[in-house]
């Protein structure tokens, strides 16, 4: 019994927050159970009022009235103590002793009442007593120090009293109670521990949620800082890979063997790839960090079609693998860098792994929507697969992890950009017989703002053409001036914002294109360089060209705010050419309609 009123509960941790809840459950519900109980010392008072000495009454009235008075006293206290200063074990003490006295004054009931002959006098009692003991498991059970300090001495004290004070009948009623005692603590020790165990159940699923809640936010702040590690190391990693590509474009007219060429064929392959990879790492990271920004526009189905056609005809062809592209007439609306990307990461990974057949992109009018699928006759993909292809770095068929099939990134990248776009990637696929991808768009009139698709740049453009190249690494710095250099530009390098500067305002210099490294030495950076040259009357509006290989968020918003062009790295002579060529014909042809108007 000491142990009970001490401490019922076994394990320290949880069983604390059990007993809590016990106890709240006990002292939420006392006060209605102790108003209605007030009323049974009035129900004793009225039947025995004229067969015993009403001073003996009033006495036991008054105390059992008294302790229900307490018990709504103790529950109101209760109530007002903050619960953080509520202790489970202190507060179960104080009902237990209240339920303690109440057992018994009701057992003592029975031999202040007993009255040979008056039969339904003392069975009303009994029925009191034993239905209170039977009342009470619901609500004293949860804590039950107190239900067997109340029902323990209440049935036993009555039994007691018939077992000297009655006869043979009497003592078998007393024996029945004692039986029905132990029945009542038993019924009151299984809805105990029913309930303890709904309390423990919530509790463990509490902790559950706790638990993956955690797991979330460390999946999140592990993601948070992959995303922020490939922000910061992007541009450092980024930075050789540009100057080599640059250094392998150079060398190539420099090469007179056969096998001089052989070995620039697999250099160029090999810098392809590790471009790809990177590039891969960076939309990646882009994405993840919410920086590529969706830009809308209007422009025909059949631009981006014949742009698909022309950049993946060649990758087909290597593979020995018809490829072609069938659109409907019309427009989409939608962002035509976003769309380029995902279609063309979706016609790679389907050249990738097909080996024989054909792989076809078609645009397919579906009411207001504009059904986009890239097919493949390749391997297929099983379906216990189908969700994870589209995790990061997940590849079928690669355990060797051979860099030529990719890095397991392209699905990944389509599925964020569809979200990017307002829509989902489907996969319908069936095993050695191929696979399709598809996604709906919006359509839209066929004469929207059709994006300038990059076609074989005229060199004579960039011959004589004076350059400004900006870069504080000296290797990236040599590269790119060797390529501008071999298509007939005059090139004035320099690796710091002061001598540029000081090459513009002070020697004279008068650049038709200014090309600069955004990360520029002594915390300076590309954007605020290009605002401070222009800030020469002859050239303001000379155009300019950022390359960067940072992935930062504030970093990329100043870039797109900046309203200067942008080429990320490793630049290829592929793509930096034709934007120069563009940019000197832009510059050229309102340089012409300015001298016009002039006129």
């Amino acid at each position: 019994m000491v142990g009970f009123l001490q401490h019922p509960f076994a394990s320290p941790r949880i069983e604390q927050r059990v007993a809590v809840e016990a106890i709240d459950f006990v002292y939420a519900n006392l006060i209605d159970v102790s108003r209605l109980q007030i009323f049974f010392p009035l129900i004793v008072v009225m039947l025995y009022w004229s067969l015993l000495p009403h001073g003996v009454i009033v006495l036991w009235c008054i105390a059992s009235i008294g302790i229900y008075v307490a018990r709504i006293a103790l529950a109101l206290a209760y109530q007002r103590q903050p619960a953080i200063d509520r202790s489970p074990y202190r507060w179960g003490h104080y009902f237990t002793a209240s339920c303690l006295v109440s057992g018994l004054l009701w057992g003592i009931s029975g031999w202040l009442f007993f009255i040979p002959g008056a039969e339904s006098q003392q069975t009303v009692l009994y029925v009191l007593v034993v239905g209170t003991a039977a009342g009470a498991i619901i609500i004293s059970s949860y804590w039950m120090p107190g239900y067997l300090a109340y029902a323990i001495p209440a049935i036993s004290l009555l039994s007691l009293n018939l077992f000297i004070r009655g006869d043979f009948d009497d003592a078998v009623l007393g024996g029945m109670l004692i039986l029905y005692l132990a029945m009542v603590i038993g019924v009151a020790r299984k809805v105990r521990e029913q309930a303890y165990s709904g309390i423990k159940l919530r509790f463990d699923n509490l902790d559950l949620v706790e638990r993956l809640q955690e797991q979330k936010l460390e999946a999140e702040r592990s993601n948070r800082a992959k995303t922020q590690f490939l922000a910061a190391a992007n541009h450092d990693l980024r930075q050789p890979v540009h100057a080599l590509s640059l250094l392998s474009y150079s060398i190539k007219s420099e090469l007179g063997s056969e096998r001089g060429k052989s070995l620039y064929l697999h250099l160029s392959q090999a810098v392809d790839n590790l471009n790809s990879l990177l590039s891969s790492l960076l939309d990646l990271s882009q994405l993840d960090a919410g920086a590529l920004k969706v830009q809308i526009s209007e422009f025909p189905i059949a631009s981006i079609a014949t742009s698909i056609q022309s950049d993946y005809q060649s990758l087909a062809a290597e593979k020995d693998i018809k490829f072609k592209v069938v659109a409907c007439h019309g427009g989409i609306r939608t962002d035509f860098v976003l769309l380029r990307r995902l279609i063309g990461n979706l016609v790679s990974n389907a050249i990738r792994h097909t080996h024989s057949g054909t792989v076809m992109v078609a645009f397919r009018r579906r009411g207001e929507q504009i059904l986009v699928q890239v097919w493949d006759t390749g391997i297929g993909i099983p379906e216990s697969e189908h969700r994870e292809i589209f995790r990061e770095f997940y590849q079928l068929g690669n355990p060797q992890r051979d860099s030529e099939k990719g890095l397991g990134l392209g699905l990944a990248i389509c599925t964020r950009i569809a979200q990017l776009l307002g829509t989902s990637l489907n996969l319908r696929s069936r095993m050695g017989k191929g696979t399709v991808f598809s996604f709906e768009l919006i359509s839209a009139s066929a004469d929207g703002n059709r994006p300038i698709i990059e076609e074989d740049i005229d060199t004579a453009i960039l011959r004589n053409k004076i350059v400004l190249l900006i870069d504080d690494d000296a290797i990236g710095l040599n590269a790119l001036s060797s390529v501008l250099t071999q298509n007939g530009m005059q090139v004035t390098p320099t690796g710091t914002s002061e001598r540029a500067l000081e090459l513009v305002f002070d020697v004279g210099l008068r650049p038709d294109i200014i090309i600069s490294d955004y990360r520029l030495a002594q915390a300076s950076n590309g954007i605020d360089l290009i605002h401070q040259l222009r800030q020469h009357a002859e050239l303001n509006d000379t155009p300019a060209i950022l390359i960067t290989g940072d992935t930062a968020v504030d970093v990329l918003r100043q870039l797109r705010d900046s309203g200067i062009p942008v080429i990320n790295k490793p630049v290829s002579a592929d793509t930096l050419l034709p934007r120069i060529h563009d940019l000197l014909v832009t510059a050229s042809n309102l340089a012409d309609e300015r001298l016009g108007l002039e006129h």
